[in-house]
């Protein structure tokens, strides 16, 4: 699938800490507000408004619901691969995330992609679809980083990202990888990370993604995102994003 579709529904404040968003997306606010803190300072997105942001991104968010009714947005996020396929115009010094005017081509391209998902469109017809997309997205002035090459942390995410519930072993990940285990913990030493590190990261962002997007009991979260214990799995996930997961249910 070249896209997916998260609505997030928030009926009182969300605060969370680095949120990661881990492929490029893009995100429309339909009701209430979306507040980013960085370290240019805040910015408000009100309904209506939209804003992109690249892949391996940390921002701060907050959710903060309308004055008659929940904060609602809808997050379209695109695989990597996807959005490099496009050849659209690429800078290693582009902005990690930027607001985008609500121009009436963003705004329909953005209603047909989505509305593709829904209608569940054959996937080579949705790939236009999302070509659409990111060439509106493109036109409004967000431009794609890109490293000249790729980090081993990355490499490292997206074959965890697969299966984040997997009993994974440095071992593993590095034969699929097709490095030794010493040359994977070194390159990832050098990135200022370690398997452990990359592995707790990916879990709690597909919980995240979990917790927010869907109506899983929070019991089955955990264990889809490798946590034999929900209580354990809820002091991880207060500990790294700021809040117990329960206070992010819809």
């Amino acid at each position: 699938m070249p896209v997916a579709r998260i609505e997030i529904v928030a009926r009182r404040l969300q605060r969370i800490r680095a949120a990661p968003f881990a492929e490029y997306s893009i995100v429309h606010v339909r009701a209430g507000i979306k507040r980013i803190r960085d370290d240019r300072g805040e910015t408000d997105i009100p309904a209506g408004g939209y804003f992109a942001v690249g892949p391996a991104s940390l921002l701060h968010v907050e959710n903060l619901p309308a004055a008659d009714g929940p904060y609602r947005a809808v997050c379209l996020s695109v695989p990597e691969q996807t959005w490099r396929a496009q050849r659209l115009a690429a800078d290693p010094a582009a902005r990690p995330w930027m607001v985008l005017p609500a121009q009436a081509t963003l705004s329909q391209a953005f209603a047909h992609a989505e509305q593709g998902l829904n209608d569940r469109l054959d996937e080579s017809l949705l790939r236009h679809r999302v070509a659409e997309l990111l060439t509106a997205a493109a036109l409004a002035g967000f431009r794609f980083r890109q490293e000249p090459q790729q980090r081993s942390g990355e490499r490292l995410r997206l074959l965890l990202n697969a299966q984040p519930a997997r009993d994974w072993r440095a071992t593993d990940a590095a034969r699929q990888l097709a490095v030794s285990e010493a040359t994977l913990r070194r390159r990832l030493a050098a990135e200022q990370t370690s398997f452990r590190a990359v592995l707790e990261e990916v879990r709690l962002s597909h919980a995240l993604t979990l917790v927010q997007g869907s109506a899983k009991p929070l019991k089955l979260i955990a264990a889809e995102c490798g946590y034999a214990s929900p209580s354990r799995f809820a002091t991880r996930f207060r500990t790294r994003f700021g809040c117990p997961p329960s206070e992010l249910r819809g």
